[in-house]
């Protein structure tokens, strides 16, 4: 299974899952996409076909003809997207708190929260966890280019409801009932245009990652992945 990260985040988001997937018998790998976890942002900066190429690549360099896929945030759309460009490379695809509506007034919503000025003055702690995470030369730019990409996903829209209705993998849609970024309301409209997929709503979970039962997710990408 290859797990792909949110917006902002890296593969480090999966440190705590790669061990409990492998406990129960699920080998995972992670990847970061371009511009994240240290990498330099690419010229033309974040798109969907760049995140597909590297999708693309990890599977193309470990010779895996089929790829599992767990993408979490802006990894679920990045997944539906590599799925809609290279549907013979996917097996199935699961998801965990993925925004489908970009429409102006909540793009604009999201794109405030990423001032890198604000976030050192009020929540220094999530400043320094990006530090971290980007390094401290890169982090801001990575605010940036992240709002930049969410600007142009509420102008042109990279996954249609056609496209939906035409991936006939098995999919798992998971959403948190507390989280305020995306709603149950939009996954459930997703929901209805796959062919193949379940819905799952998690009980009391927000938005953020590092806010989600792992002991939850485990069981529902097991029981997904395994089912035949």
């Amino acid at each position: 299974m290859l797990l792909l990260h949110g917006a902002i985040g890296s593969k480090s988001q999966f440190d705590d899952l790669i061990p409990l997937l492998k406990k129960k018998g699920i080998m995972a790998n992670a990847i970061n996409f371009s511009g994240y976890g240290g990498l330099p942002i690419p010229k033309g900066g974040y798109t969907f076909k760049v995140f597909a190429n590297d999708i693309l690549n990890y599977a193309d360099v470990n010779k895996i003809n089929k790829l599992n896929l767990f993408g979490y945030s802006m990894g679920g759309y990045a997944a539906f997207y590599f799925a809609k460009q290279h549907p013979d490379r996917v097996a199935k695809i699961a998801t965990l708190n993925v925004k489908f509506n970009w429409d102006i007034a909540t793009t604009q919503k999201e794109m405030a929260m990423l001032n890198a000025n604000k976030i050192l003055e009020k929540i220094p702690a999530f400043a320094t966890k990006l530090i971290t995470q980007h390094g401290a030369d890169l982090w801001k730019d990575v605010l940036t280019a992240t709002a930049d990409m969410m600007g142009n996903l509420s102008k042109d829209i990279v996954l249609t409801e056609e496209d939906f209705k035409q991936i006939g993998h098995e999919v798992l849609l998971c959403v948190g009932d507390k989280d305020t970024t995306t709603t149950i309301e939009e996954t459930l409209a997703i929901h209805r245009q796959l062919p193949k997929s379940q819905l799952c709503i998690f009980p009391k979970t927000p938005h953020p990652f590092d806010k989600i039962n792992m002991e939850m997710l485990v069981f529902q990408l097991k029981r997904f992945f395994e089912d035949k």
